[in-house]
């Protein structure tokens, strides 16, 4: 028998996909007004990635350590792999959006939310532990997985198999696109419950560019609106039973308003910003409350009672 808990949860995460659905259709049958041709995408993402090698190969090779210290843990390999994602994070903000596309739409403020999310991933993964990076042998874990590598392979291929040479494709280690779809796999390879706080950024991006850039004929970049649709709905649900229905109930209402403002990226942002300082207040306060019933006391020495 379903309770009014469940009810109320199924129905905020059927808004969500009514949302993927609508919003997603409407591009399909009116896609994005204003993008660029890809011609000169591509030209754009070859001068930046002859300014910016050899960092992609450094970045190749920190993605291929994340992997190898999740599948052969140590005693702190996920704080060493938040360290790499944050890493990661500081050089797509400053080193993509601040130094090689300055006068890219809203550049600075996009290399300062790519840079918070350094300092949430450095709380979460580091400081706090709330971020424990663990696969398991279930369906979030699989998928987790194939966003890795399409990250990590699906971009490059699916732009060499378009005819285009791989020197001007946006590759792993300098394209954002390509940078939020292996979190979203590394999110999936978290220790349930994943902090959902840290899922913003990387979706506010994901949202924002995804309609201009398959507007643009980047086919790649399905793949990436797929991760971030799946991980952020997959993770809402998942946790639902470890939060009250309220909370699972807000998340998906707000997963729904982020889809139908895709390709807005100043209220994308804005949405986003303000929703990750309701969420950190609560995980502070909450943190900082004492435990329900308060303290226990400790028992008196020498005092048996018999009943």
């Amino acid at each position: 028998m379903h309770t009014r808990k469940d009810v109320t949860e199924v129905a905020a995460m059927a808004v969500a996909a009514m949302a993927v659905a609508v919003t997603y259709g409407i591009y399909a049958v009116h896609p994005w007004q204003g993008a660029t041709s890809l011609h000169r995408f591509l030209a754009m993402f070859g001068r930046a990635n002859a300014t910016a090698w050899p960092m992609q190969i450094v970045w190749y090779l920190a993605a291929v350590a994340i992997v190898g210290l999740t599948l052969w843990p140590g005693r702190r390999s996920s704080q060493l792999i938040c360290g790499l994602a944050a890493a990661y994070f500081a050089w797509i903000g400053i080193g993509f959006f601040a130094w090689l596309m300055p006068g890219m739409s809203l550049s600075a403020v996009w290399a300062a939310v790519f840079t918070l999310q350094v300092v949430l991933l450095v709380v979460a993964g580091i400081a706090r532990s709330d971020l424990v990076i663990r696969p398991r042998r279930d369906l979030a874990s699989a998928l987790g997985a194939v966003f890795i590598a399409f990250a990590l392979i699906g971009y490059p291929l699916v732009g060499v198999l378009g005819g285009h040479p791989l020197h001007v494709l946006p590759l792993f280690g300098l394209a954002p696109c390509a940078a939020v779809t292996f979190f979203f796999g590394l999110l999936l390879w978290a220790a349930p419950p994943a902090p959902k706080y840290l899922l913003l950024v990387p979706l506010a991006w994901a949202l924002t560019a995804a309609p201009p850039d398959m507007a643009t004929g980047v086919a790649a970049d399905y793949g990436m609106l797929v991760a971030a649709v799946i991980t952020t709905g997959l993770i809402i649900w998942r946790d639902h039973a470890a939060a009250p229905a309220w909370q699972t109930v807000a998340a998906g209402l707000l997963f729904a308003l982020m889809i139908a403002l895709s390709g807005h990226d100043n209220l994308l942002i804005g949405l986003a910003v303000l929703a990750l300082a309701v969420m950190l207040v609560r995980a502070i306060t909450g943190h900082l409350r004492p435990p329900r019933g308060g303290p226990v006391q400790p028992a008196q020495p020498g005092k048996l009672k018999v009943s």
